[in-house]
């Protein structure tokens, strides 16, 4: 179904269809300057260069209508923290008030990501919140910058923030802002990261009202009920070109943070008519590491997989979820209860749901088959800089390759399926500059692409020399090492991951799971991200794109005759 499908252009009744579609189109563009404004005034790199951030406008009734494009994995799980402060403030919501919270069980994802939401309110009643999700440098816990292996129970991992208020009528709380921040690793960050959360939101707010203010709010409420239809209908639409049937797919972690190996994640999607049921009902029990999932952070995983196989931007908003039911079990590793800890369930565990439920749907629409993404491995080094401050480096270059397709190769670098593109490399001049690191070299990782009729992206190779005076620490959190990027219909898996520290000509691999290691002047990482999986018979490949891979040294001589025969 292309963009320009006249499914859901049928608005309520006495709501003109131009109305409606300049309506949605200012919503999309209100979401976009919201995370625009984030950019230019937030302090710490992982939101000012990585942008791991995003922004939603939603009903009255906490149901997303637009979304920027930044992180999936956030926007699905939105709505059900806005629906939890919602609840914990109903009739004590004014103009100018600030919600607050993190708490994956309170909505949310994992505890970095701190969700703040002001409502938008005519004629005296809420009728659209304004929502601003930030994963926050530091939040406390027992390892510098969160996703510590080491975690038990969640309050290992930070400070929980249940549904609060932040600002009441237009006046912040410093009381509560500075226990907040002092929570935090890097208190200064923090201030500054919330305070550009606070004006990106407020900035959402005016821009909204100004629309009420131009089409009142009758207009408004039809427009919304358009909206979500027209995204109830795409999924429809979209689900009913299926083949009908129940399938399972099944994608594994690497470990569970406890110990065992090759953890499977099933599904079983139940595909009948235009509607489909989506069951984790036979996941594993949750663990006491930290890659147990909320309920949340689940639903996000479906949404986030459906959409990659919609070609219809109207399916992105809530009214797409009505097509789709979801089961879990709780206490289960994808519905899991407190105290468990949950930080890796968005970059971690989330990727492998989001895998399982795409190999599910290869058996009910082949055409739209996508082959594995290199997962997230991530890496926190924290010690000293240049001038004796503290730091918190993310690192968050090397992104990996994406999966082919049955049309298309992968895209080289572009990163993690739960989050494609939408927090960028940051810039390697900044690194040097505000860090004790040198980049001695990032560059594309040959034959690391799976290969297929449609090869994978490829991945990069990123050295990093450490320069610090005094010794620093590296923590270590993700997947991909063990469990490589699947191929689909005859194609190859992409290579893994490969992450090394080499000191003194000895190299020392660094796991998934590592924390506390220690880091000295000269030492050398040597990050050797994923490529992607292929898509369909290598060696049904064109011979002119084979030619081209090698021309541009993506594959090697070698690769190009034992796998696609040329």
């Amino acid at each position: 179904m292309s963009a320009t499908s006249p499914v859901g252009t049928r608005p309520s009744a006495g709501v003109h269809p131009m109305t409606l579609a300049v309506v949605r189109y200012k919503l999309l563009a209100v979401a976009e300057e919201v995370v625009e404004m984030m950019i230019r005034t937030c302090f710490s790199p992982l939101l000012n260069q990585s942008r791991d951030f995003s922004a939603v406008v939603l009903d009255a009734r906490s149901r997303v209508l637009a979304q920027a494009e930044r992180v999936p994995i956030h926007m699905g799980a939105m709505p059900f923290a806005m629906h939890a402060m919602h609840q914990a403030f109903a009739g004590d919501i004014h103009e100018g008030d600030i919600l607050m919270a993190n708490d994956p069980y309170f909505g949310g994802s994992h505890l970095p990501d701190i969700t703040l939401a002001t409502p938008v309110l005519s004629g005296g009643r809420i009728r659209l919140w304004v929502a601003n999700r930030a994963h926050q440098g530091d939040i406390g816990g027992i390892s510098a910058g969160g996703y510590s292996p080491q975690a038990r129970e969640i309050w290992h991992e930070g400070l929980r923030i249940p549904p609060i208020k932040l600002a009441e009528r237009g006046v912040l709380r410093e009381d509560l802002l500075r226990l907040i921040c002092e929570n935090s690793r890097k208190p200064d960050d923090m201030r500054g990261d919330l305070m550009a959360q606070v004006a990106s939101i407020t900035i959402g707010a005016q821009r909204l009202q100004a629309l009420f203010e131009r089409y009142g709010a009758e207009q408004i409420e039809g427009c919304i009920a358009g909206i979500l239809d027209a995204g109830e209908a795409s999924m429809r639409a979209q689900i009913g070109r299926w083949k009908p049937g129940r399938y399972t797919g099944v994608s594994y972690l690497d470990d569970d943070g406890v110990g065992n190996q090759n953890v499977p994640i099933t599904v079983h999607l139940t595909v009948e008519g235009d509607h489909a049921v989506v069951d984790f009902t036979a996941c594993p029990d949750q663990v006491s590491s930290f890659m147990n999932s909320p309920y949340a952070n689940t639903a996000a995983c479906v949404n986030v997989a459906f959409l990659y196989v919609s070609d219809d931007r109207q399916a992105r908003n809530e009214g797409s979820a009505r097509a789709i039911t979801i089961r879990t079990r709780k206490g289960s590793i994808v519905d899991c209860v407190p105290p468990v800890p949950v930080t890796g369930c968005t970059t971690l565990t989330g990727s492998v749901i989001i895998e399982a439920l795409l190999r599910a749907m290869e058996q009910a629409a082949p055409e739209g088959s996508l082959a594995g993404f290199a997962r997230r491995f991530r890496f926190v080094i924290a010690g000293k800089d240049r001038d004796g401050q503290d730091y918190i480096w993310h690192y968050f270059s090397n992104r990996g390759g994406a999966g082919g397709n049955a049309r298309h190769d992968g895209y080289t670098n572009l990163g993690v399926i739960h989050n494609p593109g939408g927090s960028p490399s940051p810039s390697i001049e900044r690194t040097e500059a505000g860090f004790p690191f040198a980049i001695e070299s990032y560059e594309l990782r040959v034959d690391s692409a799976g290969a297929g009729r449609r090869r994978g992206g490829l991945g990069g190779v990123y050295v990093l020399r450490y320069e610090g005076e005094r010794d620093a620490i590296l923590n270590a959190a993700g997947e991909g090492v063990i469990v490589p990027p699947y191929g689909v219909d005859g194609g190859d898996p992409g290579a893994p991951h490969d992450y090394r520290i080499v000191r003194n000509g000895t190299e020392m691999a660094i796991g998934t799971r590592d924390t506390g290691v220690r880091i000295t002047r000269g030492d050398r990482l040597v990050c050797k991200a994923a490529g992607g999986g292929g898509y369909g018979d290598p060696r049904e490949r064109e011979r002119e794109l084979v030619r081209r891979d090698l021309e541009y040294g993506y594959v090697s001589r070698e690769a190009a005759r034992s796998r696609y025969g040329y």
